[in-house]
């Protein structure tokens, strides 16, 4: 190694003790030395340091500096490693394309080993790997290096990278695991509008239906199109679709079939504690308004978009819909609406649906998570497969304890 280019890599770790930090910084400074990049960690009693060091101006030699430097491992007791580098090699090292990957679901042996095998296998290297959570719940994340990903014959750079994607997508499912991965230069974009898709998120599946069934047991010109639909959502959807089969309801009987609609457990805590943290709150639903307002004032939620029956001067629904109709087709118009109205742009947007295309628009934001989805192939950052929706907040890259000072937070509130 060159005079000239008197780039070292200083690593340590230890059982933690006061003043480390200065001893091997004040070290580093005696000896002339500029640092350009520092990391330290203490956890569990135990120290660790990295550094990367600019000696080019330092008047010791290079062996002078490398003594000096191991003697820290005999004045502390910690381990000490070295690395001589020239510029050539930092700045490759510099050109990175770095992703966070969220990983969260029931704790299992092999999590950690098999997703670290997955990237080795591809030759993705990871930079960092940090708990978020641990014990019968286990969340983790990982920032990942793509930017040397072995590429198949036949694939582009960015075809390859949607393709580990999948794959991992699909190796997380396997193991029970929901999976998050977004691009460095979305997630450090800061985010400040979280949109739900009713329908596919906040409502509980077993209720839609009770809900549809109580309409069909009242409503003689119920839709018979309706019926061979697979799900409760596509129910709705449908009814939505031949809003005419209300026509001569009273509108007061149709709003208490909606009793029968509930929320999924955490859905009001979930949004209490994203409103805690100063996120705006968007409900879009392709379903009725009545219920849509009893989130609105139990959450106080920002924007909530649903559709209303017209009703005449007697009470009774006419069979229409008012303008606007919300449809899955108009949902990533109104959050373009909204997009505007807040003065952001997509990328500060969290978005969550189920990634059909009930919730398409989802596919569109900053972050889009598809919660309990039919398939792993959808085009999204992530999948949550788990019933607890709170888990969307281990997502975000929020420690344990800033999440369970929200979460305390929210409780007051409510």
């Amino acid at each position: 190694m060159s005079e000239e280019k008197k780039i070292i890599s200083l690593s340590v770790i230890g059982l933690d003790s006061p003043g480390l930090v200065s001893r091997i910084t004040t070290k580093v400074f005696e000896l002339g030395g500029n640092i350009i990049d520092v990391e330290e960690n203490c956890r569990r009693g135990l120290f660790s340091i990295f550094l990367i060091i600019d000696f080019s101006a330092s008047g010791n030699s290079v062996y002078e500096i490398e003594n000096n430097l191991n003697a820290l491992q005999d004045e502390t007791g910690l381990k000490v490693n070295l690395g001589i580098h020239n510029d050539s090699e930092i700045r490759q090292l510099s050109e990175k394309e770095n992703h966070l990957v969220t990983v969260l679901g029931v704790d299992q042996p092999g999590i950690i080993a098999n997703v670290s095998a997955f990237f080795h296998n591809y030759n993705i290297n990871i930079e960092k790997c940090r708990m978020i959570a641990r014990g019968k719940f286990f969340s983790m994340e990982m920032v990942i290096d793509s930017s040397r990903i072995k590429i198949e014959q036949g694939l582009s750079h960015n075809k390859a990278v949607e393709k580990v994607k999948s794959e991992l997508k699909d190796l997380c499912s396997k193991m029970q695991q929901s999976v998050v991965i977004q691009s460095e230069n979305i997630y450090n974009k800061v985010k400040k509008l979280v949109v739900f898709d009713v329908e596919s998120t906040l409502i509980q599946d077993s209720s839609l239906k009770d809900f549809l069934d109580k309409i069909k047991g009242k409503v003689k010109s119920f839709d018979s199109r309706i019926e061979p639909r697979d799900n409760a959502k596509d129910r709705m959807q449908a009814l939505i679709e031949n809003a005419r089969s209300l026509k001569g309801l009273p509108a007061g009987d149709f709003e208490g079939f909606g009793d029968a609609l509930q929320l999924n457990p955490g859905a009001l805590e979930l949004i209490g504690i994203l409103k805690s943290m100063g996120f705006k709150i968007a409900l879009l639903s392709s379903g009725f308004n009545f219920f849509i307002k009893r989130i609105f004032k139990a959450a106080g939620v920002d924007y909530a978009f649903s559709n209303t029956p017209e009703v005449d001067e007697n009470g009774t629904i006419t069979g229409k819909l008012e303008e606007p109709i919300i449809t899955a087709d108009t949902k990533d118009d109104i959050l373009e609406f909204i997009i505007k109205s807040e003065n952001i742009t997509r990328d500060q947007v969290i978005a969550i649906g189920d990634g059909s295309t009930r919730s398409h628009f989802i596919e569109n934001a900053g972050l889009s998570i598809a919660f309990k989805p039919d398939k792993t192939t959808i085009n999204t950052d992530g999948i949550l497969s788990t019933d607890q929706i709170m888990n969307i907040l281990y997502c975000l890259g929020i420690p344990k304890t800033e999440l369970d000072k929200h979460f305390k937070l929210s409780i007051k509130q409510c």
